[in-house]
């Protein structure tokens, strides 16, 4: 939540602070330029391909950017699943 948002929630009433451990899921989408070795036969046919890519993840799922730190992810949609309270010393 942003600065903004935070203020408004003090004008409309009291804060107390919490720890929570959020449970998460996200819908991302991942673009990374990579370099892959293909039977000739599938190289130029795009759903051979892309079928052969996703039998084979072997061939990329390594250099999958998970943290985005290359500016290749998009998340498309993020829902909190569960909401579970900790003592206040177990925040990160």
């Amino acid at each position: 939540m942003n600065n903004e948002g935070m203020e408004e929630l003090a004008e409309s009433g009291e804060l107390t602070k919490i720890s929570v451990e959020l449970t998460v899921t996200e819908v991302a989408t991942y673009d990374f330029p990579i370099t892959l070795e293909v039977p000739a036969d599938v190289a130029d046919d795009i759903e051979a391909l892309k079928g052969h890519v996703a039998e084979h993840e072997d061939l990329w799922l390594d250099d999958l950017p998970i943290d985005g730190s290359n500016d290749y992810v998009a998340v498309n949609e993020r829902d909190v699943d569960d909401v579970k309270l900790l003592p206040l010393d177990k925040a990160a």
